[in-house]
């Protein structure tokens, strides 16, 4: 009740605060709902499982992010976070080797970036980004038997990437606007590769309160105890932003 009714204080109190200080701050909590495709190494071969998110839902498996921003003047601080867990299986995988595949995996990732305002006017703002992206995968692997007994494991790692990114945001007709925002890092110095795109449609319904609807794809390419994992998450969200 206390950790409540702060955050509703900051909310009230925070374009005051904001307009003295110079600050402004957004905090936007999204409802998103991936598919996930997979590509795991193991010893009799590649296996390979794609999962739909009408699948998500229809399992209840559970996936959420959200972002925060802090501004002043041309640059900002945009931590963004996001957790997925989600289970996939797959019938006759490698051949006739097993019955069936599952792939249990639990991802998540906290990405911090440093944002330079390269450009903004009435209607374009455009953002270059810098940062780093903390993330924790942990995959469980189950084969049933088929002509081969059955078997299991589960591979996991906590590893930084550096990112590199941009994002822009247009303004639109009565009060509708559009943002895209894609990062790249990896570099092989945490993951081999990994890289997102983020696509919305928004409505500002003041100068506080907007929504917005779009696509988000996030995918990582990483040796993890000496097998190649692939993972790649993607699918729609909406979520909504609060200004102050």
């Amino acid at each position: 009740m206390k950790a409540a009714v702060v955050c509703l204080a900051m909310v009230v109190a925070g374009p005051t605060a904001a307009q003295n200080s110079g600050w402004s701050f957004t905090l936007s909590p999204y409802a998103w709902v991936p598919g996930i495709a997979s590509s795991v190494e193991t010893a009799w071969g590649r296996l390979d499982v794609d999962k739909s998110g009408g699948d998500v839902l229809s399992k209840l498996d559970l996936a959420f992010m959200g972002a925060f921003e802090a501004r002043r003047g041309r640059w900002g601080l945009i931590a963004d976070l996001f957790y997925a867990d989600l289970s996939q299986r797959r019938d006759t995988p490698l051949g006739v080797l097993f019955s069936q595949a599952r792939i249990a995996a639990e991802a998540k990732a906290l990405s911090v970036y440093a944002a330079y305002r390269m450009h903004e006017d009435n209607q374009l703002a455009v953002d270059l980004l810098a940062g780093l992206r903390v993330n924790s995968l942990d995959l469980d692997v189950s084969l049933s038997p088929g002509r081969l007994s059955g078997q299991r494991f589960g591979v996991g790692e906590t590893w930084v990437d550096p990112l590199f990114g941009g994002r822009a945001r247009l303004a639109l007709a009565d009060r509708w606007f559009a943002t895209a925002f894609a990062d790249i890092g990896g570099f092989d110095r945490g993951a081999d590769l990994t890289w997102q795109v983020f696509a919305s449609l928004g409505y500002q319904f003041n100068e506080r309160w907007s929504a917005q609807g779009g696509w988000r794809h996030v995918a990582f390419e990483k040796t993890l105890d000496g097998r190649t994992v692939e993972l790649d998450f993607s699918g729609p969200l909406f979520g909504v932003t609060a200004r102050f």
